[in-house]
């Protein structure tokens, strides 16, 4: 299919703009007023900086071919001019860096529900999405499930600590389940400070000292974590795009980043699953957790990802057989981990891992194999190293302060 195409005005010097829009896959054409404006797009972008009239007669050219998805750029304290701005429309605030308004034209594209061009200028499949480079050196899982109460911060902790045990390289634990989750109520971390506490300075102003402030080490295995906050009524300060940029960095100072997400379908979520390397689909053996994992599994698929998720059963010595589960799942399962409650209590109680508290146990050593399939993947079953590197990582190297 063609390049999805993008109507660009905006003012001043504009060359970045579409440098950055041709690399990531897109057909960007330059316009300074509506007169110019010909053709079909699939986007478009208006500098409300070209002043209202010009601004304006751009967006009524514009629509009077159809409807589809703008993104407004304002300068600071600047209101939308007057005819611009419908319901669907959304809004940037410079200054926009050229990565970051192609993340917000890629996040345009996910929310609409269609794929994203590769850089080749090829609509995304599921057969070719595992072969473009990513930015960045870490290796990203999302531990992900669309259900609560299946032990996915659970599994995403343990993994964590025994990804430091197996490599002793540099791992990082973010806590992305904003406003609900928080991996400290469950691990021995003094808290400092979260990605809440960044939310009101400007994009410029996170860099990788202000990231580092945040980080707390676990002293007993040496991973690292970046929490989101605690206090939920801090959750909304939390954007996309401050959560993106900690993902930037965690994957640019780690070896590993091990993601828990929010159980839901929010942009935040859909972000951290969209430029993991790898998504942990945690699913405990009941008809709920299931269906739900099926659902999500057939959005997965719509929207490319797919491929590159690895089912874990959790509490799998309990309820519908795994083989059933594999079945109606439609993937085979990757790992199991057995059920193991009073000790797991006792784990998230101290403030302990399960690997750590009760190392000889079954369910350590069933933690161990999930971490092992990052640490250690099968070169039969498991994607290779080249395989994993995917155009949507990228999408993790953009932020825009919006």
């Amino acid at each position: 299919m063609e390049r999805p195409t993008v109507l660009l005005a905006v003012d001043g010097e504009a060359e970045s703009y579409l440098e950055a829009l041709e690399r990531a896959g897109f057909a960007p054409t330059q316009v300074t007023d509506g007169a110019q404006t010909s053709g079909s797009f699939d986007l478009a972008v208006i500098d409300c900086d070209l002043g209202g009239e010009v601004a304006a007669g751009v967006y009524a050219t514009l629509h009077e071919r159809g409807n589809f998805p703008v993104l407004l750029i304002l300068g600071p304290g600047m209101e939308v001019p007057a005819g611009l701005g419908a319901k669907a429309d959304e809004l940037a605030l410079k200054p926009l860096p050229p990565d970051a308004l192609v993340y917000r034209l890629q996040a345009l594209l996910i929310r609409s529900g269609r794929h994203l061009p590769t850089e080749s200028g090829e609509w995304a499949s599921s057969g070719g999405l595992s072969t473009a480079p990513i930015a960045g050196e870490g290796h990203a899982v999302s531990v992900f499930a669309p259900k609560g109460g299946v032990g996915k911060t659970t599994i995403a902790v343990n993994i964590a600590v025994a990804l430091r045990q197996q490599t002793r390289s540099e791992v990082l634990l973010l806590d992305a389940d904003v406003g609900v989750g928080n991996v400290t109520s469950v691990l021995d971390v003094p808290y400092r400070l979260g990605l809440a506490d960044l939310a009101d300075s400007p994009q410029d102003e996170w860099t990788d000292a202000a990231f580092e402030q945040c980080v707390s080490t676990h002293a007993l295995s040496g991973v690292r974590v970046l929490t989101w906050g605690t206090d939920p009524a801090e959750s909304e300060r939390v954007s996309v795009d401050l959560l993106l940029a900690a993902f930037r960095w965690a994957r640019n100072h780690h070896s590993y980043v091990i993601v828990d997400n929010h159980p839901g379908y929010d942009d935040r979520t859909m972000a951290m699953l969209a430029v993991s390397n790898e998504i942990f689909l945690v699913v405990t053996p009941e008809v709920g957790a299931l269906r739900n994992s099926a659902q999500f599994l057939e959005l997965a698929r719509e929207l490319g990802l797919g491929n590159v998720i690895r089912v874990i059963v959790n509490r799998a010595n309990h309820g519908i057989r795994v083989e059933d589960m594999a079945s109606s799942l439609g993937l085979p399962i990757a790992a199991t981990v057995v059920s193991n409650g009073p000790k797991a209590v006792i784990a998230s109680n101290e403030g302990h891992p399960l690997v750590i508290k009760f190392p000889k146990e079954r369910i350590a050593d069933d933690l161990h194999r999930v971490a092992r399939l990052i640490s250690a993947p099968d070169a039969a079953t498991a994607p290779t190293a080249e395989s994993t590197r995917r155009w949507w990582a990228r999408i993790g190297t953009r932020t825009s302060h919006a």
